[in-house]
């Protein structure tokens, strides 16, 4: 079995998948190929070391439009690259609406239609930003030319047929994931190295911690976020200190509110290196995303497997595999007394040790060798 990706631009996430989406295809003599559009995107700032891959893979040349934060790639030499490989499937791990996408969907559905196609979809009822007009006729028209889709959950297959009525197709469990061996708390982590961690970031030593990784924008709960926070008493606080970790457009913003209201328990870091950020993992309490539309946030899996009690809300996509009455709460509505309810059973989890139910969450879903294995034994049964 041949599959060739189609990709916007290579991820810490994507390329630890596809290393070992490639060593189970070779088990059985097949190949991976990735094509990226790109090699970054502005408001992308991981650090990508290419030679961590042990996949074929190219940088389509192209032309890229910047489009009020939709990043559009224009990629024509994906149809030369496609005809070289020969795959058996191309998997489309992208937006639909990326002309490249569209190019070599549309081509390969009325001029060449030898390769099945196969969409990997993430979106869920919560996270439609067009239910009328143009965009959706269009998205109907481009999503119904695939052959299989490829879903995290029954979530995103209700979306599919349900919520955006599409012909009904072949489905495959494809959970986006991470590098779950890099993410998990060793039994050997001290308070010692927690405090270390703490230090170097000018954070209280004998403080708690609740941390939310993620872009600081709008769409992700930040300005929520830092109100319910300042609202909470010192009591009710009870010595935990607020950590954000990531950039965004309202950083500066959340900084001065914090400063105008005299709040010293919220501490922004910017954007980290991925060591960093599992250390600070490691060395937190909480784990909170306070996301108002995330088709699958990677980081509720990350911080599952460093064994972190949850706070989240119903719009991040894979909330029903990531939370469970054990390790955490799922808030329906993003209000201050919904989030005072979800931060006091959560602390209380948190004394418990139940963050390792999360991490048993983790692996149940989303092990890496896992869903690879079981997608590539899925397309077989096609």
């Amino acid at each position: 079995m041949k599959i060739l990706v189609v990709t916007n631009i290579p991820t810490p996430y994507r390329i630890a998948f596809f290393n070992v989406l490639n060593n189970k295809l070779k088990e059985g003599s097949g190949a991976l190929k990735v094509l990226y559009c790109a090699k970054n995107e502005p408001d992308r700032h991981w650090e990508i070391d290419l030679k961590e891959q042990n996949f074929e893979y190219s940088i389509l040349n192209g032309q890229h439009l910047n489009a009020k934060g939709l990043y559009l790639h224009f990629n024509y030499g994906v149809l030369k690259e496609t005809k070289s490989f020969d795959p058996n499937y191309i998997l489309y791990a992208g937006s639909w609406n990326m002309p490249t996408v569209m190019l070599s969907v549309l081509f390969n559905t009325y001029f060449n239609n030898t390769y099945k196609k196969i969409f990997w979809s993430e979106g869920h009822d919560g996270s439609i930003l067009h239910k009328k007009g143009f965009v959706p006729k269009i998205r109907k028209y481009i999503q119904n030319k695939f052959d299989v889709f490829a879903v995290p959950n029954s979530r995103s297959e209700k979306y599919l047929f349900e919520s955006l009525n599409l012909d009904v197709k072949p489905i495959v469990i494809l959970p986006n994931t991470v590098d779950g061996a890099f993410f998990s708390k060793p039994e050997n982590w001290s308070i010692g190295d927690s405090n270390k961690i703490k230090e170097h970031f000018n954070i209280p030593i004998h403080s708690k911690l609740i941390i939310q990784v993620s872009q600081i924008e709008d769409r992700k709960g930040i300005v929520e976020l830092v109100s319910f926070w300042n609202k909470l008493s010192d009591i009710q606080k009870d010595n935990y200190h607020l950590v954000v970790v990531g950039e965004g457009s309202l950083k500066e913003k959340m900084i001065q509110k914090g400063k105008e209201e005299s709040v010293q328990s919220i501490h922004f870091l910017g954007n980290q290196k991925k060591e960093q950020v599992r250390d600070l993992l490691f060395s937190s309490d909480i784990f909170l995303l306070l996301t108002k539309n995330d088709p699958n946030p990677l980081t509720l899996i990350e911080a599952s497997f460093a064994k972190l009690p949850i706070i989240t809300t119903k719009f991040a996509g894979n909330c029903n595999e990531i939370v469970t009455k054990n390790n955490g709460v799922v808030v329906n509505e993003i209000t201050f007394e919904e989030f005072e309810k979800a931060f006091i059973l959560v602390k209380n989890l948190s004394e418990m040790g139940n963050g390792v139910h999360s991490f048993e969450n983790a692996t149940r879903f989303f092990d890496i060798e896992l869903v690879a294995e079981n997608f590539v034994d899925q397309l077989n049964k096609i």
